[in-house]
């Protein structure tokens, strides 16, 4: 990276800041921040390249085309799947007005069809490789290994839009070709299926799957060795498969991920150690084996801080999630601790006034209430709904769920009218979600309307009312200074008023967590 900004710097000096060699640098160094992970600067340095070079080139030449589809990319990682679906197209009409019939055009389509399988237009994704194997075939003959390669993308694409028959006739005709060309003991065989086995898996097809599987991981090892990232991927998907068969007691799914998990921190992938524990995770759930849980829990946050740094947000939903299942437990200081540092976080990130910090302010009610804290309780559901209210988003579940709480909570504090109002408030947020009269949780409301023998008084509903004890807090405005808004709940968490000081819990939980993850 150093090196091609000193290039970029001689550039602009030799050229004068617009040129087709400081254009290319430009696209180099959006190459390797984006896969340092810095997708901002990314952008900004492929912007100014398809800027240049739509001047310098023309609005259709392949280089734009180039930068099009690595722009493609990086709006895909961010969720822009509109952009991103805007940049494929341009960048595809170019490439096909240019290339003709050519293995330039043939490769491109293949990397285009897995962008638009991404971002989930399935169409387009199925038409280019569709065209791509037209071309394969045209121009290779049947028998060959970039056939073998189209056919299993395709495949994968069409097990994912549900057309099955035609997904595993893809996978067979694959693995034929692949065992003609390099025989059936091949890592290439053993990758097309492995692929065939996640197919059986969401088909529900667990025997299936489990062959394939098998077979895939006896040629892993034999070819690559055992502690290759491709034997750790079978292994998690095999644990994987025996938490889908149920088979959560005993050894059956636990000894595939553990051993999955080694392979894993040895290659120092890390996305895939979190999602390998994610799945031991599930298997302690399944057991309720809440001690366990915690410690798993416990590794997915060392893991995530050292992966992003203590304040990102991947790092506050490891608290979060954290802090759920020590709640489960019944260890409410060490839950309540770990909702802090993820509100700490998360407001630093964010802000205070955001939906993102309320969901930890519900959390936080949450087990106040179920503390006995009552109303300490109502203080934090308060401001989950004004904070809500003033973000002025659509009602939802956990809306609905706050105001079903506040209300149980008015119940037991003697605010009998007030809880009332937020019970029918909870009603009429579930009707506008679609669930019918019937349904249990409006079913469960209004018997608790019965219970206080007040039902049919209050015929109006919608969250934020004055007369709830709710819709006060709804009109209040944020009291000045975050320090001023979290004293209101009782919470100190080591901010100054520009909320920069880290906290003290942060250093402790994240001392704590490293000598589990160590022990």
């Amino acid at each position: 990276l150093s090196l091609y900004q000193q290039a970029l710097q001689m550039f602009d000096t030799l050229f004068g800041g617009k040129h087709v060699k400081i254009a290319s640098v430009h696209f180099d160094i959006g190459c390797v921040e984006s896969e340092q992970g810095n997708l901002e600067a990314a952008m900004r340095h492929f912007q100014i390249c398809l800027f240049q070079r739509k001047q310098l080139l023309g609005p259709d030449h392949v280089d734009v085309a180039d930068v099009l589809l690595h722009m493609a990319s990086l709006y895909t990682k961010v969720n822009d799947f509109e952009l991103a679906a805007d940049c494929l197209e341009d960048s595809d009409n170019i490439w096909k007005s240019k290339l003709g019939n050519s293995e330039k055009l043939l490769s491109v389509l293949m990397i285009s069809g897995k962008r638009w399988k991404a971002i989930h237009c399935y169409q387009e994704a199925e038409a280019n490789f569709e065209q791509a194997l037209e071309m394969a075939i045209t121009m290779h003959g049947q028998k060959h290994e970039l056939v073998a390669d189209i056919l299993l993308d395709l495949g994968e694409l069409l097990q994912e839009i549900s057309q099955t028959q035609q997904a595993f006739f893809c996978f067979d005709e694959s693995i034929e070709i692949r065992s003609t060309l390099f025989g059936a003991d091949s890592p290439s065989v053993a990758k097309a299926e492995y692929s065939k086995g996640v197919a059986h898996i969401f088909q529900g097809q667990f025997d299936e799957a489990a062959a394939c599987l098998n077979r895939a991981l006896t040629i892993r090892r034999q070819k690559l060795g055992n502690l290759d990232s491709a034997v750790g991927d079978t292994l998690n998907t095999i644990g994987f498969l025996q938490l889908k068969m149920g088979n959560i007691e005993g050894r059956d799914a636990l000894n595939p991920l553990m051993e999955a998990l080694e392979i894993r921190r040895h290659v120092g992938n890390m996305g895939k150690v979190v999602s390998t524990l994610q799945n031991i995770l599930s298997l302690y759930k399944k057991r309720k084996d809440f001690e366990s849980c915690i410690e798993v829990n416990s590794d997915i946050l060392v893991v995530r801080q050292d992966e992003f740094g203590p304040t990102h947000e991947r790092v506050a939903e490891a608290w979060m999630n954290l802090g759920n299942v020590q709640a489960s437990a019944g260890k409410f200081v060490e839950s309540r601790a770990c909702y802090e540092e993820a509100l700490r976080i998360r407001t630093l990130d964010h802000g205070y006034q955001h939906r993102i910090v309320a969901q930890v302010l519900f959390k936080i009610g949450s087990l106040s209430s179920r503390q006995g804290k009552f109303d300490d309780a109502k203080k934090f559901f308060a401001e989950y709904i004004r904070i809500r209210a003033e973000e002025e988003s659509d009602p939802d579940e956990e809306m609905a769920q706050a105001l079903t709480l506040t209300g149980d909570l008015q119940k037991e504090t003697g605010e009998k009218s007030k809880a009332q109002i937020n019970w029918m408030s909870a009603i009429e947020i579930y009707q506008q979600l679609g669930y019918e009269d019937d349904h249990k949780k409006i079913i469960k409301l209004q018997e608790r309307q019965k219970s206080l023998g007040m039902i049919g008084l209050f015929g109006f509903g919608g969250f934020g009312r004055k007369e709830s004890g709710v819709g006060e807090a709804t009109r209040r405005k944020s009291s000045g200074s975050l320090a001023d808004n979290l004293s209101v709940l009782g919470l100190n968490l080591g901010f100054d008023d520009n909320a920069s000081v880290v906290s003290k819990l942060t250093m402790d939980q994240t001392v704590i967590m490293q000598a589990q993850q160590q022990s």
